[in-house]
Parts: C-alpha cells; sequence; structure tokens
C-alpha cells in the first residue's frame, strides 16, 4: 500500500494531491513497471476518502501514460523513461485469446460520428478567406487579450436582440472554453473579498472543481422543479452563486420569472453575484428561447456566460462572458497578467460570419435539424427501450443532447462483508462500462455520477453530431450494448447468479432456481445469505415497483456474501420463429466450470461478437475434442430416429429448462442419450433444440449449413408439453 497522508489544509484538492503523489513514486521507480495498485475501494479505504476522488486521480495518471487500465483487473505502472523496470503483473500477459476485441475497451475511445449538415464550410472559409485577403495586417498584431473588439461588438448586438443582454462591448471578455472564464471569475471574486460560492446540486462538475481548486468554501444547493432553492442560499454571508436558469444541467429544469426576481432581489439583499450559465439555451424546440437573466438585472449583479461550441461545430472553443459595470475595471487590472486563449483569426472569422448574418441563418438551421434528430431520438428509446421501464428520457426541450435514466430497480438482498459500499462500487463500475459499450457503438455518452443512486444510472447522450438518418439505427445499437453490458453482472468479483422468469407477475420453478444458486455457491465454499422465501418476498417487491408482468430477473450472489436482484434487459423469440426455428452455428469454446452458473465475461463477450457477426440466434459451443456441450447461453439437444441426445451432465451448466425437459422426455417415453454429438456428425440428425429460461424449448433450424426439420413429431411434443408446465 502507498504511505500517503492526506493534508486537509492544503489549498490542493485530494485527487491533486494523490495524483502528484503516485507520479512522482512512478517516475522515481518506488512503483515498478507492471506493479499492480490498490483497487478504488482499496485506496480510498486506506486514505479515508472516496472512491470519486482516488477514481480522478487515477483517471488522470491513465490520460498521461502513467498508469494502465486493465479491465476486470486493475490499474497496473506503466513503463516510463527513467523509471526502474520492473515484470508483468501476476497472472500473465495482458494480452489473451480475446485481446483483440478487448483493445477498444482498455482505451476509452471517443466516438467518431459527425454530421456535415450541421454546418456551412463554406460559408465560414468564406469568412476566413475575407479576413485573410482584406485585412492581413491584423493577424501581423498580438491579439487583444480581452478578446478582439470587433467579435465583442458583434456579440454585444447578438446578445441584445436574441437574449435580451443589455451590454456595451467593453463589458465581453472572450476566452476558451466556461472553465478559463470560471477561473478569471475566480479572480476577480478574491479581488472582491467574496471566499465562498454557491452551486446548484445536481450541477455542472468542472465548475465546482475550478472553484474548489481556487480555494472557495462551497454550498451546493438543491435543484428542484423550478430551479435552485433560492431559500437555502447564504443570507449572512456575501457569496456568488453560479446557476443556468434557462436550461439547467443536468435536469433540464426552466427557472421562471417570479422565481427569477427572487434570485435578482436575495443577490441585492446580499450585496452578491449572480454567475449566469446560458447553457444552450438558444436551441430550445419546445418554445422560443427563454430571455437571459441578465437583462432583468440590468447589468448590477449579474455575470452571463456563452458559448458558441454547441451552435457553430465542437472545434471552435471560443466562449465569453459579460461582466457587470462594477466588476469591469476589475478585470481590466488584472488582464494584463492573461494572455488571450483564443485564435485571433478564427475570433475575426466569427465576427465577419455573424456581420453577414450567417450565424444566426445558421441558428436557425441547427434548430430545425435537431429538433429532428431529437424526435428520431426519442422514438428509438420508446421502441427499443421502454421495455420494463429500462431507459427513460428526461430533459428533451432543448440542447444538443438529453439525459438517460436506466433503471434495473435493483434490490439488494444481503450486504454480506463488504456491506453498503459493495452496491455503490458495483453502480460505478456499471456507469464506467456503460459509457464504453455506448462508445463501441458510436454513440457518445457520459455518466452524471451525483445523480446515480439504488441502481439507477444517469447519462447524458449527446444526439446532435450523428447523421439524421443514422439516429434511430444509433440509438438501438446503443440500448442492445447497454442491455449486454447489464447483463455481464458484477464486476471484479467472484459470484454466481440464476436468472428467473416471470410470467403474469409470478416467479417460474423459483424453487429450482433457488437450489441450483446453493450449489453454485457450496462449489466456492459459501451458502446463501437469504431463504428462497426472502427471496420470493424480495421478487414480489419489484415486480409490484417496476409493474412488469412478464420478464426476467437476474440473481447474484459473490463469494463475500453481498446479493441482489435486478431486472434482466429481456428479449423474448418472435412468436413465429417457435415455427421456422432459429439460425446458429458452432463456436470453438468451453466454460471453466461447467456445473457452477458463474458468468464467464470472456467467453461471453467472444459468443455475443459471433453473435451479432454472424446475425444468429445462438452459438453452440464445441469442446476441445470436438463434442458440442450447449450454447453460450442455453442448452441443446439432438433427435435422430424418434430418440433425444443431449450432453452428459458433467459437461454442462444443468439448467433447470434443462431438467423439465428431461422429465418430459421420460415422460412421453422417448429414448434419451446423455452423451457428447461431436461437432462433424451434426449432418446425421434430424432435429434440434436449445433449452433456457427465455427462449423455453426453441426449435434450431440450421448449424451453419447443415439443416435441421423444425417439424419433428417429437420436438413438438416436447414442446407442447414444456408450456403446459
Amino acid at each position: 500500500m502507498i504511505s500517503f497522508e492526506i493534508d486537509n489544509n492544503s489549498s490542493k484538492s485530494l485527487y491533486v494531491q494523490l495524483y502528484e503523489k503516485i507520479k512522482g513514486e512512478i517516475s522515481e521507480g518506488r512503483i515498478s513497471t507492471g506493479e499492480r495498485l490498490p483497487s478504488l475501494r482499496g485506496m480510498a479505504d486506506s486514505l479515508g476518502i472516496s472512491v470519486t476522488t482516488v477514481k480522478l486521480a487515477y483517471d488522470q495518471l491513465v490520460a498521461e501514460g502513467y498508469l494502465l487500465s486493465r479491465p476486470q483487473s486493475g490499474y497496473y505502472a506503466a513503463s516510463v523513461a527513467g523509471a526502474s523496470a520492473g515484470t508483468e503483473p501476476d497472472g500473465g500477459s495482458f494480452e489473451d485469446s480475446n485481446s483483440e476485441s478487448k483493445s477498444g475497451s482498455e482505451i476509452r475511445r471517443e466516438p467518431l460520428s459527425y454530421d456535415p449538415e450541421t454546418f456551412d464550410f463554406v460559408k465560414w472559409k468564406r469568412c476566413m478567406a475575407s479576413v485573410l485577403n482584406d485585412s492581413p495586417e491584423q493577424l501581423l498584431i498580438g491579439a487583444d487579450r480581452q478578446g478582439e473588439p470587433a467579435l465583442r461588438e458583434e456579440i454585444a448586438k447578438y446578445l441584445y436582440q436574441s437574449r435580451g443582454v443589455i451590454c456595451t462591448q467593453r463589458q465581453i471578455v472572450i476566452s476558451a472554453g466556461t472553465q478559463q472564464l470560471t477561473s478569471h471569475i475566480a479572480r476577480l471574486l478574491k479581488l472582491m473579498a467574496i471566499g465562498h460560492v454557491s452551486v446548484e446540486d445536481p450541477g455542472y462538475m468542472p465548475v465546482r472543481s475550478t472553484f474548489r481548486d481556487w480555494g472557495f468554501s462551497l454550498s451546493c444547493i438543491p435543484v428542484r422543479e423550478d430551479g435552485i432553492e433560492i431559500e437555502k442560499l447564504p443570507a449572512n454571508i456575501r457569496t456568488a452563486v453560479y446557476v443556468c436558469p434557462q436550461n439547467q444541467f443536468p435536469t433540464g429544469v426552466v427557472m421562471p420569472i417570479g422565481r427569477r426576481h427572487q434570485l435578482l432581489e436575495w443577490a441585492e439583499r446580499n450585496d452578491s453575484i449572480i454567475i449566469e450559465d446560458d447553457y444552450n439555451s438558444e436551441l430550445r424546440y419546445s418554445s422560443r428561447p427563454i430571455p437571459a437573466l441578465q437583462g432583468l438585472d440590468q447589468g448590477k449583479r449579474v455575470v452571463y456566460i456563452g458559448s458558441f461550441s454547441s451552435t457553430l461545430f465542437p472545434a471552435v472553443r471560443i466562449s465569453y462572458m459579460v461582466l457587470p459595470r462594477c466588476m469591469v475595471d476589475l478585470y481590466s487590472r488584472i488582464s494584463e497578467n492573461y494572455d488571450q486563449t483564443c485564435s485571433k483569426t478564427e475570433q475575426l472569422t466569427l465576427a465577419e460570419f455573424m456581420r453577414r448574418g450567417y450565424y444566426s441563418t445558421n441558428l436557425k438551421h441547427v434548430r430545425k435539424l435537431y429538433s429532428r434528430k431529437l424526435q428520431e431520438a426519442l422514438a428509438a428509446i420508446r421502441e427499443y427501450g421502454s421495455e420494463g421501464g429500462f431507459i427513460t428520457a428526461e430533459n428533451t426541450q432543448s440542447g444538443i443532447n438529453i439525459t438517460l435514466r436506466l433503471d434495473t430497480h435493483v434490490r439488494v438482498i444481503a450486504e454480506g462483508r463488504p456491506g453498503r459500499n459493495r452496491s455503490d462500487e458495483v453502480q460505478h463500475e456499471l456507469a464506467e462500462r456503460l459509457v464504453e459499450a455506448a462508445a463501441r457503438t458510436g454513440a457518445k455518452v457520459r455518466d452524471i455520477e451525483q445523480l446515480d443512486h439504488d441502481g439507477r444510472v444517469y447519462m447524458i447522450f449527446n444526439y446532435s453530431q450523428i447523421p439524421l438518418g443514422e439516429v434511430q439505427t444509433t440509438v438501438k445499437n446503443m440500448i442492445a450494448s447497454f442491455k449486454s453490458a447489464v447483463n455481464l453482472g458484477s464486476l471484479d468479483m467472484p459470484s454466481v447468479y440464476e436468472v428467473v422468469r416471470v410470467t403474469d407477475g409470478r416467479p417460474v420453478f423459483l424453487q429450482e432456481h433457488y437450489d441450483r444458486l446453493e450449489k453454485s455457491l457450496a462449489a466456492m465454499g459459501r451458502v446463501p445469505e437469504f431463504s428462497c422465501e426472502e427471496l420470493r418476498e424480495c421478487i414480489a417487491g419489484l415486480v409490484s415497483e417496476s409493474g412488469v408482468r412478464d420478464h426476467n430477473i437476474k440473481i447474484e450472489a459473490d463469494v463475500e456474501g453481498f446479493s441482489r436482484l435486478y431486472l434482466s434487459p429481456t428479449h423474448y423469440p418472435e412468436p413465429e420463429l417457435y415455427e421456422t426455428g432459429v439460425k446458429t452455428d458452432l463456436f470453438r469454446g468451453e466454460r471453466r466450470s461447467p456445473n457452477i452458473k458463474m458468468m464467464d465475461r470472456q467467453l461471453r463477450e467472444a459468443t455475443d461478437e459471433a453473435i451479432k457477426a454472424n446475425g444468429l440466434y445462438e452459438v453452440l459451443l464445441v469442446d476441445r475434442n470436438g463434442q458440442i456441450t450447449e450454447g453460450s447461453r442455453s442448452n441443446v439437444f439432438f433427435i435422430k430416429d424418434g430418440e433425444v441426445y443431449t450432453a452428459p451432465s458433467e459437461k454442462v451448466l444443468l439448467g433447470v429448462t434443462r431438467s423439465k425437459i428431461l422429465e418430459i422426455i421420460r415422460y412421453l417415453g422417448a429414448a434419451l442419450h446423455e452423451e457428447a454429438v461431436a461437432a462433424e456428425d451434426i449432418g446425421s440428425f434430424d432435429a434440434a433444440f436449445i433449452s433456457g429460461t427465455s427462449p423455453k424449448v426453441m426449435p434450431i433450424a440450421s448449424v451453419g449449413e447443415v439443416s435441421f426439420d423444425v417439424n419433428d413429431p417429437i420436438l413438438r411434443k416436447i414442446m407442447e408439453k414444456y408450456d403446459e408446465y
């Protein structure tokens, strides 16, 4: 364990202290290349800090190349010039049989979706050419530290016409991004002897972090349906409050006019400053853009912040703020100490772009385009994600993104030794997995960690850069990736699981599932920390809460006794498949412990990829001896001359559905052979079927190029009898 003491009196944030300590240890060679660092939870517990703080430090070290993040394994010191050489961590090489498929998840990559229809670059090039051709001498002079006067003049005119902001160009400061503007505001507040800032909760975390890093004391004020709770703002401390009154991030709440006046009255009464972030307010689709708070204040106590990134194109990092008159001279005192960070060429180009009316024209265009994309995205979410309340869209009235609420209605049955911390850890790991899964489909989402709770994960989904014709497909694939991520179960802890089918609101074969769970735990030297009746009561509560009547519920229990259940994203076969049968193929692979229902994530990810790539319903596993054992998530049976063949018990997961089918076969008097079927011999069989919680008894139409009779008499009798069960 790294020896390290947190200095709570330091001006540096906790995660910066941890980041610098680990960076130094790696650079000096005291942490060797390949050495495994403590887990997020382990490091947090040893230092008495939050997991989130550790995660921020680790993520920064990964980004800078000091650490490697190895999925389902942990964090390892990377090779750094000047550091002592080490060895690979225990467990062998980073590469494995599926290293090619895993490489994309080790480095979180940005989705590559973009839509050229969102911006007219011909007009932009025309304006840039005008700057270069008509006034090149301007580019031979250094940039104005406050921002180019021509652009500030255009911004002042535009803000008055479109947002009701009252200002002169002298009050405007241009910079690269909201966070840099926030740093300028922090400097000004220090000069005004203001040492306290109130922020929205939930709210925009980077701004909160900036003020904290500057040493301000913070108050996190709850946001309700009409905006920040003004009644909870400081009443006797001169402060600044950061708000998004037009489109609160991440809730989308709009502050009504009455509350706006109350906020202004509070600022006047408390001699305080309001920082108004006009977040994406110009992109409102259900009504006209809402006027800015600054206009009501008439330039006295409101610092107004705006940006061009979402209304032009992402690479333009031009943001601006409008200072109240009382802060303009203060800014003049500090401006000489800071260079302008925005390209002068881009500033002058944007000024010309606005002067010619192109900006207003483009804004009208993208409002219409983004509105259509939003409707396409919402339609796809309703079609592919609404079952069981799995995905709900929130904050759907404006902006370039929407908030997705993913809800599996998780219920903790037993906390075991880890206690509540385990539940929080599982949820955090799931959120990370969802972000990575979406990126692989070309969708850009990010977790809103401050909203996540009790199995609910909230994510911002940016749909604006997806071409209109691809929105529905992208959302469909994104939701499918979410379902796969959830179905992988808990991370980083050996655990067993069961999937129980709920039919008409009642669990099917629950006692049999409980008995198998008990056997699986016994193989790991554990016993269930709950009874079958307690499990039944939990399922009844989940069914009542979620309102599902026909769905799958997943039960997980890990080696430390932590146990939970939740709605497993479910897609039951279409009825016609029971008539036509399904396509399958062979896949070389086998479970490590066939009789224990334990998630083999490496095998599951590989088989899922094969199923998706080849348009299959299922793949059948072929072991090292060339024998077919079972499906990736089902048992498999073959029929020849009215006799049934299936792999012996010791080679397969003893499915609950499988056990019922064996009873049915004996009841029907058909011959049953529990012996392996060689992959090369499948062409000699008349029929085949798979069985499982979701498919029940499903005919196989083909295995690769080999076709089967989906109307075989014994197959149809088994299907009929199972439906009676």
